[in-house]
């Protein structure tokens, strides 16, 4: 006994066979009941949030004003999903591939409610100056998580309607473009960062660790043409490394964790190279103005010698403690960013593995 014909609905000019026991009129209501309005759910979402979708470093150092408006559109996006998505991703699809990806978008939606959205309800709409830095650091998580969860969906729902020929992919394209532009962009700064600082290792350890070592065993300020390879070593640092680092801050597809560890070096080097430029100029200060103060007496040049001794070990302590701390900082640099690169050739390999295996024959810009 031969089965039932399926039924047949044109998507465009071609033909596209609905499931076994889905009629056209079933698809017919649902299409328009659930699943277009579902998509424009989606699709508003979507471009709400990418109106906000900043680099971390700019949700972290914005205006107040542009941070408030970002939280406002956020607090937006939520309402949304909570009461306009939501109640239609409830609604059961007859295409078994739909309920699968709609069941799917359900459980994301569940897990996005629990991590993120109910972390958002811990701040009102208007929120006080001494909350701003909490919002903004929410903000760094709480929107890329938003964005990945309505274009994931997205894409495994759209994927699973009957009108598709392709697959979720298809219709995530348009975002990988620039994804991989991004990730190719922030790849090779770091590995310029990593040649530079590769490029200053042998000075570093001639500038930094050796005086270092050298003015805390003599106990004694260096004197200025002494010191000034050391000075000019820190000035590049804060004319060269510095806006190298803050260069980088400002790119997108840095992960949260990443900004926090690179914003507190980019901080903690030049105010600290500052800093022992400082103390060293104010202790040749007070070391000539015990010299000059010092009288003519034996009792008073003994005197004199016991200050000076006193006086350069305890700048001298001093200024080797900063030289080592920026010492242990660049160090730390230096070890973090080849990890760092690692990740980002891990991120950008698995978005051009996605890009490949969606097939070149389309044109991003035409996916939807």
């Amino acid at each position: 006994m031969s089965s039932k014909p399926r039924h047949v609905i044109l998507v465009g000019n071609q033909p596209v066979s609905l499931p076994d026991g889905v009629t056209a009129l079933d698809w017919a209501l649902e299409r328009v009941n659930s699943q277009n309005p579902r998509i424009r759910s989606f699709l508003g979402c979507i471009r709400l949030i990418e109106g906000v979708l900043e680099s971390n470093y700019a949700l972290l150092h914005c205006s107040p004003e542009r941070l408030l408006d970002i939280w406002g559109k956020v607090r937006q996006v939520a309402f949304l999903i909570r009461n306009q998505l939501a109640p239609l991703l409830d609604a059961p699809s007859r295409i078994a591939r739909l309920e699968d990806a709609r069941k799917g978008a359900g459980l994301a939606l569940s897990m996005l409610e629990t991590h993120v959205l109910r972390g958002l309800d811990r701040f009102p709409d208007e929120v006080a100056p001494g909350q701003l830095m909490e919002v903004r650091k929410l903000l760094c998580v709480s929107i890329g998580q938003i964005h990945s969860f309505l274009h994931d969906t997205f894409g495994a729902v759209m994927a699973a309607d009957p009108r598709s020929l392709h697959d979720a992919d298809y219709f995530l394209s348009r975002r990988f473009p620039r994804d991989i532009e991004e990730a190719e962009w922030l790849h090779s700064t770091l590995v310029r960062l990593s040649q530079y600082l590769e490029a200053m290792e042998s000075a570093r350890r001639l500038r930094l660790s050796g005086p270092a070592e050298r003015i805390r065993r003599d106990e004694a300020v260096p004197a200025r043409e002494e010191w000034e390879p050391t000075a000019d070593f820190l000035k590049a640092l804060l004319t060269g490394l510095t806006p190298k680092l803050k260069e980088i801050l400002a790119l997108r597809g840095i992960r949260f964790y990443e900004m926090e560890i690179l914003d507190r070096h980019a901080f903690e080097i030049p105010h600290r190279c500052r800093l022992v430029l400082d103390l060293h100029e104010t202790s040749l200060e007070a070391v000539e103005g015990i010299k000059a103060s010092v009288g003519a007496s034996p009792p008073e040049k003994e005197q004199g010698v016991r200050d000076l001794i006193h006086c350069h070990a305890a700048f001298g302590r001093r200024i080797a403690a900063r030289l080592e701390e920026i010492d242990t900082v660049l160090r730390d640099l230096v070890a973090f960013v080849p990890l760092w690169i690692e990740a980002v050739e891990k991120r950008r390999a698995l978005l051009l593995k996605r890009s490949l295996d969606e097939g070149k024959a389309e044109r991003p810009d035409e996916a939807l």
